[in-house]
């Protein structure tokens, strides 16, 4: 449970001098460290999150913010394909505080709000779970399908990064329990990890295009996200630490 209530009253008495609000932060570690339950399960999954994790490549542990799916409608049947959790670092909350007081609905329909976790240069993570088998190449080609058209002009540097992308995935069989990690060092580059189950320990490729990164990032969080719950999943955590 956060203690929201208790702890904004705290912040009503004082003056912030650093410039943003130290308690969204704060009602943020709460509801991760605080937890009795180290772990959250995404409902139409049941694949568990971690509430913090440490990851290869990243310089801090980061905080889950959100959980949700991804379905694959083949004919006439919806097939869930992975679940999918967004880790953040912290510090991105207090580069939010424009949003502060809107609701998780608001937030939802707020491109710029995803826009500003995006540009942050804190490092954030998204941890995709597969709840099924499915070959490399299937996988590559769903996520070049969706990456694609928000590539208008790819310039020989974003081909170069979608070919290292691509690589990774090759001949590369993806089964049940196998995670894949997305992690955004930076505005303009990403590090991807995968194993066959459990978090991986290693960086398998770094892909250096911000228009690469970015079409990637608005394929989970722009205005016609693959996983519409993972976007909802944020949007409400967000309302409930930004209130």
């Amino acid at each position: 449970m956060l203690y929201s209530l208790n702890l904004k009253k705290e912040c009503r008495k004082k003056k912030c001098i650093l410039g943003f609000n130290p308690c969204f932060i704060l009602i943020f570690v709460v509801y991760v460290v605080g937890n009795a339950d180290e772990n959250v399960e995404e409902p139409a999954t049941s694949v568990k999150f971690q509430r913090s994790v440490a990851l290869p490549g990243c310089s801090t542990t980061l905080s889950l913010l959100g959980t949700g799916f991804r379905e694959k409608k083949f004919a006439i049947i919806s097939v869930k394909v992975y679940a999918a959790g967004l880790y953040v670092n912290e510090s991105i909350l207090t580069g939010l505080t424009t949003w502060k007081g809107r609701s998780a609905d608001e937030i939802q329909r707020d491109s710029s709000l995803f826009n500003s976790i995006f540009q942050d240069q804190a490092e954030k993570s998204l941890q995709i779970v597969l709840v099924r088998d499915v070959d490399g190449k299937t996988f590559w080609d769903a996520l070049d399908e969706a990456i694609s058209p928000r590539l208008k002009s790819p310039s020989p540097d974003d081909k170069t990064a979608l070919s290292t992308f691509q690589g990774i995935f090759q001949n590369r069989p993806l089964n049940k329990g196998s995670v894949i990690l997305l992690t955004w060092t930076s505005p303009s580059k990403m590090l991807v990890s995968v194993s066959s189950g459990g978090l991986p320990k290693d960086v398998d490729a770094a892909v250096e295009s911000g228009s690469v990164t970015s079409a990637l990032f608005d394929v989970f969080f722009g205005d016609s996200p693959v996983s519409p719950t993972l976007k909802s999943s944020l949007a409400n955590q967000l309302a409930m630490v930004l209130k």
